[in-house]
C-alpha cells in the first residue's frame, strides 16, 4: 500500500474507531451518575444541569457518530484497500465526524477539557461532585443558581445604565434645543426692538388696527417671533390716499422704532422704507399700497 493511502487508511481508522470511543467514554462519564443514582433511590432525577433533552440530545450525537463509522467509515476503509477510494468523500466523512465531535462536547461538563473532567471525576467524592434535584434544600438552590442571579444582576445594572444614559442623552437634546429655542427668540429679522407683546390678544388687536384676517400669521410671527412672515395689510378705508394713523400708532406702540426716529438713529426716510418691509394698506379705491409710508406722511404724524 503507498504512503498516502497508508496516511488516509490510518486517518479514517482514527475517524472510525477512537472518536465514537470517545464520545461514548465521555458521555459514560456523564450519564453514569445518573444510573448509579437511579439504582439507589429507584426514582430518575438529573444532577447539576442536565436533563432529559440534554440527554437526548449526546446520545443521538453519539448514535449518529456509531451508524457514520458503522457504514460509511468501514466502506471508506474497504475502498482504501482496493486503492479506490474517493477523497471528497474521505473529506466529507472527516468533516462530519469533526462537526459531531465538537457539537457533542459543548454539551459536557468541563466542555473541551475531558481530563479535567475525568481528574474532578477521580478526585470528588461521589456525593460531592452531583448535587442530585431531589436532594436539593433551599441553601442548596441559592448556590446552585449563584452564578445565573450573578449575572442577572450584571444585566440588569447594564440595562439600568443604559436607561440612565439614553434619559441623560434626552435631558442633554432637550437642553440644546431650549437653548436654541432661546436664541431663535432672541434673534430678530428687524432692526428695531419689539415691546408690549406680552399676554397679547390677537383678534383684538387687529380689530383695533384695522388689520386683515389674512394678516393673522405674519401678525403673530412678527409680534411673538420676530420673524417676517409677508406683510401685515391695514384695512381701514382713508378719504384721500392710504390710511397712516393705524399703521404708524401700531408701530409706535409695539416697536420701539417711532422712537429712533425721533431719536435720529434713523431718518425718516430709513424708518418708512422699513415700515414698508412688513406693512401694507388699502387705498380709497380697495386697492392694495405696498408702500403706504413714505418721509412725507412720515414727518406730518410726528409733527
Amino acid at each position: 500500500m503507498d504512503s498516502i493511502y497508508l496516511v488516509a487508511y490510518t486517518t479514517i481508522l482514527i475517524f472510525t474507531i477512537l472518536i465514537p470511543s470517545f464520545l461514548l467514554g465521555r458521555i459514560w462519564f456523564a450519564v453514569s451518575p445518573f444510573a448509579i443514582n437511579y439504582y439507589r433511590s429507584e426514582k430518575a432525577s438529573w444532577y447539576n444541569s442536565w436533563n432529559t433533552d440534554r440527554f437526548l440530545i449526546v446520545v443521538s450525537g453519539l448514535a449518529i457518530s456509531v451508524v457514520l463509522s458503522f457504514f460509511w467509515g468501514v466502506k471508506i476503509l474497504m475502498q482504501i484497500q482496493e486503492m479506490e477510494p474517493d477523497f471528497v468523500e474521505v473529506f466529507f466523512y472527516i468533516v462530519i465526524q469533526i462537526i459531531i465531535l465538537v457539537l457533542l462536547e459543548a454539551k459536557m461538563d468541563h466542555p473541551g477539557k475531558p481530563l479535567k473532567a475525568f481528574r474532578e471525576f477521580q478526585r470528588k467524592r461521589y456525593d460531592e461532585r452531583f448535587v442530585f434535584l431531589e436532594k436539593q434544600n433551599a441553601a442548596d438552590t441559592v448556590t446552585h443558581h449563584a452564578a445565573e442571579l450573578k449575572k442577572e444582576i450584571q444585566h440588569t445594572k447594564e440595562s439600568l445604565a443604559g436607561e440612565i444614559q439614553i434619559h441623560k442623552d434626552i435631558s442633554t437634546e432637550i437642553h440644546l434645543l431650549a437653548d436654541e429655542n432661546n436664541r431663535l427668540l432672541k434673534t430678530s429679522d428687524f432692526p428695531f426692538e419689539l415691546r408690549n407683546t406680552t399676554n397679547l390678544n390677537i383678534s383684538n388687536l387687529m380689530t383695533e388696527y384695522f388689520i386683515s384676517e389674512e394678516s393673522r400669521q405674519p401678525l403673530e410671527d412678527f409680534l411673538l417671533r420676530k420673524r417676517k412672515n409677508g406683510k401685515i395689510i391695514f384695512t381701514k378705508i382713508p378719504r384721500n390716499g392710504v390710511s397712516i394713523q393705524p399703521i404708524l400708532d401700531f408701530f409706535s406702540r409695539y416697536t420701539d422704532l417711532i422712537e429712533k426716529c425721533k431719536a435720529e438713529k434713523y431718518s425718516q426716510a430709513e424708518t418708512a422704507e422699513i415700515i414698508n418691509e412688513t406693512a401694507s394698506a388699502l387705498t380709497r379705491k380697495g386697492e392694495l399700497e405696498n408702500q403706504p409710508i413714505n418721509s412725507k406722511n412720515l414727518s406730518k404724524y410726528l409733527s
